[in-house]
């Protein structure tokens, strides 16, 4: 009984942080997490690909490195097809080829190490 209680708490929590809209930073730092893993997986294939001289090309250009210059919120509202919230926002990414400013829509939702940030709402 006390697992069953403790489950019903759980679940409710998890669901309760999914109806709370996600603040500027928490988005920005879930972008970050979800551009900055985006990076990872592609020289993970690049390496296993087992080109060891475009891996050191791709770092020596630096093109692997990037920063979030600025982020700004639009807007947010509950996701129609799953949990968290479909956001608007406008973001600025440095890169050595030159800066990328973007308005994009994604959603955001409580994932397994917090907020996280999937691609198109």
């Amino acid at each position: 009984m006390q697992l069953l209680v403790a489950a019903l708490l759980a679940t409710t929590a998890f669901s309760e942080i999914n109806l709370v809209e996600p603040s500027e930073d928490a988005m920005r730092g879930a972008f970050a997490a979800d551009l900055s893993q985006g990076v990872r997986t592609a020289l993970a294939y690049v390496a296993q690909a087992g080109d060891a001289e475009a891996l050191a090309r791709i770092r020596a250009a630096r093109t692997d490195e990037f920063e979030i210059r600025a982020f700004r919120k639009i807007e947010c509202r509950p996701s129609d097809r799953r949990p968290g919230h479909a956001c608007d926002f406008a973001v600025e990414v440095d890169t050595v080829a030159g800066p990328i400013v973007r308005t994009i829509a994604g959603r955001f939702f409580v994932g397994p190490c917090g907020l996280a940030y999937e691609e198109d709402a």
